[in-house]
């Protein structure tokens, strides 16, 4: 495991992670003065030869800095990228055509070497995995039959458990008005299904999870993407520009939350706007909550489903969630609540995979009921919200002139603005070969406004080679923005429209 993690490596390592974590969290303020190395060997019970290790370790990555005759202090933050401006061109709906490249992040998105990894997911060091095993246990002892047979509605005591935990983000919701499905990708696959059919235009933000437009893809449906602010969310102004034909649009596929690749989170006042806008015009609102959970502030953010009371008769809201970003990635269970869809769907479910294996069903179903799940949530999110801060200041420190970030509020990305003719084809092509794993923007669109941006995860725990690798993505991008900017080429674009 990683020295960050405090289980293995160098003794001076872990001692220097510690202290590095505390500092990103805040708890260590800009300029503090450390305890001395004598004092800090004697706070770690460590020898003054590995104590004497410790900070200039932490000097070489920036985190502190050594004053003659005074001894060592918490360096000041790199300055703050500013953030990404909001294009607010948009196109025509259509067709997904998947860029090249997407094929290509796919093969790689595997490789052990990388850091930090292509999976948008927490480490495995941040995960249950060993309380898991043991529920595990008890489970398929007690339930041999499990291996045997399925319940195609899905385990009662996990409807029950997502039901009682969708109370703190706004919803009431009925057990068995929820249908388990095999990950989040499936839920919104049913969901789009029950409500639209080959041809229909669906809303997406822009940038967006490039796996919603495979979905999309494989349906036959037109995507229209809207334009998306990285800090507030999609555009309700271009939104309401779109919809303004009756039937134009079938539905609309959000996460409002944290979304990969932006991180954005959508203002309480816009998600109640959003809502009214949607049901007025007779359009289905299927909304993930898959990062919801992963807040770094002091309230889980609300769901679009808990503003339908206001408008109970003309509201559509499908919510779809799943537990593959916060507890379990490979258990793959995820769960809709679909509303006045409920039997087309649950009966898409059984007509396309049947049903989940209920051995797993049942061990998230205990480890949330025991209290385990809320324990883990807490902990997870701290150790997020470090990582974020020490991916944030190591990108600041560099990445060239002219680039942008957002510092976010949830979730695990950073979705990164380079130069414009900076490609992040090129980029990717570049990283890959060096085991970086960045995400480049040109997957996450249709089109072509994304082609300057890449998106890095925070995942896994930050360590001196994730800030090796920083430092040398950092380069890679410097050496392409320096070329001079060769003339853009006709992007192939559908006729825009400004709004």
């Amino acid at each position: 495991m990683d020295a960050a993690t405090g289980s293995s490596g160098p003794l001076y390592q872990r001692i220097a992670a510690q202290i590095e974590a505390a500092i990103a969290s805040g708890a260590m303020a800009a300029g503090a003065r450390l305890p001395s190395v004598r004092q800090l060997a004697q706070q770690h019970g460590v020898s003054m030869s590995t104590a004497l290790q410790v900070y200039p370790s932490l000097e070489n990555r920036g985190v502190v800095e050594a004053r003659p005759k005074s001894g060592y202090y918490v360096a000041p933050r790199a300055h703050a990228l500013p953030e990404p401006m909001l294009d607010l061109r948009m196109e025509a709906p259509s067709l997904v055509n998947m860029d090249q490249v997407l094929q290509e992040f796919l093969w790689i998105v595997n490789d052990p070497l990388a850091v930090p990894s292509f999976h948008a997911q927490p480490a495995r060091s941040l995960l249950p995995e060993a309380k898991l095993q043991h529920l595990l246990a008890g489970v398929n002892r007690r339930h041999p039959e499990y291996a045997s047979r399925c319940q195609m509605e899905g385990s009662a005591a996990l409807r029950q458990e997502i039901a009682r935990r969708a109370v703190s983000s706004g919803v009431q919701l009925r057990p068995e008005e929820i249908v388990i499905t095999n990950g989040g990708l499936e839920a919104v696959y049913l969901a789009l299904r029950s409500v639209a059919c080959a041809g229909d235009t669906i809303v997406l933000e822009s940038p967006t999870y490039f796996h919603l437009l495979q979905v999309i893809e494989s349906l036959g449906m037109r995507a229209l993407e809207i334009p998306t602010h990285p800090r507030d969310g999609i555009s309700l102004e271009a939104l309401e520009f779109a919809t303004r034909t009756p039937g134009a649009v079938k539905a609309c596929v959000l996460l409002p939350n944290f979304p990969n690749p932006m991180g954005s989170l959508m203002p309480v006042e816009r998600k109640r706007e959003l809502v009214k806008l949607t049901a007025e015009r007779g359009i289905t609102l299927i909304e993930s909550d898959i990062y919801g959970e992963l807040y770094f502030g002091e309230q889980r953010p609300p769901v679009l489903k808990s503003f339908d009371a206001d408008l109970p008769e003309k509201v559509d809201v499908i919510l779809c969630s799943a537990f593959t970003k916060t507890v379990a990635p490979g258990y793959r269970i995820g769960w809709v609540a679909p509303g006045r869809h409920f039997l087309k769907t649950q009966a898409l479910k059984f007509r396309t995979s049947v049903a989940c294996p209920m051995l797993t069903q049942e061990v998230l179903a205990q480890f949330i009921r025991d209290g385990g799940y809320d324990h883990h949530l807490r902990r997870l999110r701290a150790a997020l919200k470090t990582q974020m801060h020490q991916m944030v200041d190591a990108v600041a420190r560099h990445f060239p002139m002219g680039c942008r970030m957002i510092l976010p509020q949830g979730g695990m990305m950073l979705w990164i603005e380079m130069p414009r003719h900076v490609d992040s084809r090129e980029v990717f092509a570049l990283a890959r070969l060096e085991h970086i794993g960045v995400g480049p923007g040109a997957a996450f669109s249709t089109t072509r406004r994304f082609d300057h941006f890449i998106r890095l995860q925070y995942g896994e725990p930050f360590t001196a080679q994730t800030e090796a690798a920083m430092k040398r993505l950092g380069q890679i991008v410097k050496r392409l923005a320096e070329r001079s900017p060769q003339r853009e080429a006709p992007r192939d674009l559908p006729s825009a429209l400004h709004v």
